[in-house]
């Protein structure tokens, strides 16, 4: 729908989908500066959570670079509406995942098309580079989980790589049906088709409780994907421990487990490039990511530990540029960036002013 587009903002979807069809390689650094910093300034004039933090960050200027825009801590998600369309607009709203007792940050979006677009680009440059995969998802298809952005990714996946039939989703009310997993798996040795195996780090760990030592060695070009946090509300699993059992499990080598770095409030991910030879995230070029010091917000050399900070440019109804709260660093080389975990204690300083003039009405 673009009724809840005027035609500048129709001018700038227009741009941003080709440049997520264009291949990466194509796509000129200048011409992403730009585009973003026209994107922020479409978003400062409708929405007015955007314009309190320009204003305590910019007065009345403009940002010349990405690196300029004040970026939308990703607690104002969770106070606050970050949209630039009226509510009527809205199509699906994507929820944070948490206990139920918990505030969870709400992303509205207005059309689906760009994430869409965005995300498959991506998964096909670092995830899944074959033509056709059986894909077998952990996780419950997105008309059981409407507010679940892993779940809308991934069904956008299966209708471009999905081989076969049958439904490739494994999870029906928080029940994995790991009998299903297992039948769908040995088809697919069968045939010798790659198999997609994406789901929630929690969804793989009941799977591997459920199938005990049993293994495989799964098709070439296969790949297995956990993404989410790794607390529950049972336990706590070590990442590099469950991609070892995952390894084990399915036969996959080393470039074969990759993680994914995304979250409810952008519309596009970065995943690890270890077919690349390395273990650090990649993003597509109309992301960027940096680090910034927890209390001036201020960009912090390669290779220092800072806040992870994101622009996505596919961001075009909400924020273009996200403060998150996790730790991590720039690779030396500025080619990739790992996360450290999440920033402990309280929301740090720089953020929590932010939030503040977010949400200020004075």
């Amino acid at each position: 729908m673009s009724d809840w587009l005027d035609d500048e903002g129709l001018a700038l979807r227009s741009r941003l989908h080709a440049m997520a069809e264009a291949p990466f390689e194509a796509i000129d650094a200048d011409e992403v500066e730009a585009l973003g910093c026209a994107v922020f300034a479409w978003q400062r004039a409708r929405c007015a959570v955007i314009d309190r933090v320009a204003l305590g960050a910019l007065g009345g200027g403009a940002p010349a670079v990405l690196s300029e825009i004040p970026a939308l801590p990703t607690d104002v998600f969770k106070a606050a509406r970050v949209a630039c369309f009226p509510e009527s607009a809205t199509v699906r709203v994507f929820e944070t995942s948490g206990t139920t007792q918990e505030v969870h940050g709400r992303h509205a979006f207005a059309d689906l098309s760009l994430y869409a677009s965005a995300s498959c680009a991506t998964a096909a440059r670092w995830l899944l580079p074959e033509t056709t995969y059986r894909c077998v998802y952990l996780a419950e298809p997105e008309e059981l989980a409407p507010a679940s952005s892993l779940s809308f990714m991934l069904g956008r996946f299966a209708e471009r790589w999905h081989h076969g039939a049958d439904d490739p989703w494994m999870v029906r009310g928080a029940a994995l049906d790991a009998r299903r997993v297992v039948a769908a798996i040995a088809e697919a040795c069968r045939e010798g088709v790659p198999v997609a195996l994406l789901g929630t780090s929690f969804g793989f760990v009941h799977l591997l409780d459920a199938i005990g030592e049993s293994s495989w060695v799964l098709p070439t070009g296969s790949v297995a994907m956990p993404t989410g946090g790794f607390k529950g509300g049972s336990r706590e699993v070590d990442p590099s421990a469950l991609r070892e059992m995952i390894r084990r499990a399915f036969g996959l080598g080393e470039a074969d487990v990759v993680g994914e770095y995304g979250m409810t409030e952008l519309s596009s991910q970065g995943y690890e490039a270890r077919r690349e030879g390395r273990g650090s995230y990649r993003v597509p070029p109309w992301m960027r990511v940096s680090m910034v010091d927890a209390v001036t917000l201020r960009e912090v050399p390669r290779g220092e530990v800072g806040l992870v900070r994101v622009v996505d440019l596919m961001n075009l109804g909400s924020a273009v540029a996200i403060q998150t709260s996790d730790l991590g660093r720039v690779d030396h080389d500025g080619g990739g960036f790992v996360v450290l975990g999440r920033a402990p204690g309280a929301t740090p300083r720089g953020c929590a002013r932010a939030m503040d003039a977010a949400l200020s009405r004075g």
